[in-house]
């Protein structure tokens, strides 16, 4: 036998998983509904604001199809063509490995232990419980006895069901009667005399399925073709788009406080911060302010360098002054002392300063300056109606 088939059969059993898939779903929400209307509503009918409790469920329900139903016949097509060429890659991968199998060994007929054996058939079986490797398994005719063998690559046999006595657990002799209708096995064990007999009837016909009076109504709203496929990619980014507008906007409003600060802040640009030192650090006892070329990258840094007016201030007492002076001067701006600090030689005293630009960047400003923590809040659905799935579980939006 050969795995691989034609592109249609794989799509055909794609499509067969697609829409019972959503069928299941469909019905769960029409139990529902349908549960709903025996109990007149009561949940909805008890909300004075609800004029129509049933138009009004019919409504909920309508929206829960939307993401239980068309969301996942939309998530379905998007896995379609990569489900199939899975489905076919690992089936061709079977033949391959069918085609290439050798034995490694020369086996013996497991009833007169001769060798010579000729293959009738190699097949791909699970060994064991190893259930998620399948081995290729040998099926040999013995020339000499006309016997069959089964035997692994590896020239190990096959080990066969082995059907026990109930009494004594002693391996039941076994002899076998065919018939046009039906196969008679005879069990025997040869250690306490008991016998069992198994009868095969052939004769069993499968009851015809009726006709899926449903099955292309069906087809036709749960697998989308390629243009329905497309809105729904575009629907789904829409969705993305409003879930992050919603959380930007939950977000906001439980940070209002940091975001505040955030606004607060004095953006000062690269001329302006000469205005912004050169008082504080004057009045401090420092003179000749004066700033390098700004490093411009995915952030700003700017050297700048100072003289110390006071000939008779220790090294490390201007360093500290000078760092604290700055410091405090850019407090309410967009601009920080780098962490290298102050640098000091001589009376001439150097350092660096980095801008903050984008609003990510000055919440963490904030956050850490400020000692004003952002808050996480998961946001709530609140409605009256809820759905529960067949396990039980709630399902929420």
């Amino acid at each position: 036998m050969t795995y691989l088939k034609e592109l249609l059969s794989y799509e055909e059993r794609y499509d067969r998983i697609t829409i019972e898939l959503c069928r299941d779903k469909e019905a769960f929400i029409r139990k529902v509904y349908q549960e709903g209307k025996k109990k007149g509503f009561e949940k909805i009918a008890n909300d004075e604001k609800v004029k129509n409790p049933e138009g009004e469920a019919v409504r909920i329900l309508n929206f829960f199809h939307y993401f239980m139903v068309d969301m996942l016949a939309g998530e379905r097509w998007e896995k379609r063509k990569d489900t199939i060429q899975k489905w076919m890659d690992e089936d061709e991968g079977k033949d391959l490995q069918l085609r290439e199998a050798r034995l490694t060994v020369e086996p013996k007929c497991e009833h007169c232990s001769k060798t010579g054996l000729r293959i009738i058939s190699k097949d791909l079986m699970h060994k064991g419980e190893d259930y998620d490797n399948e081995e290729v398994l040998f099926s040999l005719e013995c020339p000499f006895c006309n016997k069959r063998t089964a035997v692994w690559q590896n020239g190990t046999v096959w080990e066969h069901f082995k059907k026990l006595c109930p009494k004594c657990s002693t391996e039941f002799d076994e002899t076998s009667k065919r018939t046009k209708r039906m196969i008679t096995t005879n069990y025997a064990c040869p250690k306490c005399g008991h016998t069992e007999k198994d009868i095969l009837d052939l004769s069993f016909r499968h009851k015809e399925e009726k006709p899926d009076q449903y099955w292309e109504e069906d087809k036709k709203r749960f697998v989308l073709t390629d243009k329905q496929g497309q809105k729904y990619l575009e629907s789904k980014r829409n969705l993305e788009d409003l879930r992050r507008l919603m959380d930007d906007i939950k977000e906001s409003d439980d940070n209002k406080e940091l975001y505040e600060a955030v606004a607060n802040v004095n953006k000062v640009n690269i001329g302006q911060l000469t205005d912004v030192l050169t008082p504080t650090i004057e009045k401090a006892g420092y003179k000749e302010l004066s700033f390098d070329k700004p490093e411009i990258g995915r952030d700003v840094y700017i050297g700048f360098s100072c003289l110390d007016g006071k000939s008779d201030r220790h090294e490390q007492v201007s360093r500290k002054i000078l760092k604290k002076t700055v410091e405090t001067a850019l407090s309410d701006t967009n601009w920080r002392l780098m962490s290298d600090g102050i640098s000091y030689r001589l009376g001439y005293l150097t350092g660096r300063l980095r801008a903050y630009e984008r609003e990510e960047d000055l919440v963490s400003l904030i956050e850490r300056d400020k000692n004003v923590r952002r808050k996480h809040k998961a946001s709530k659905l609140n409605t009256s109606a809820k759905l529960r799935d067949k396990d039980g579980k709630e399902i929420i939006l």
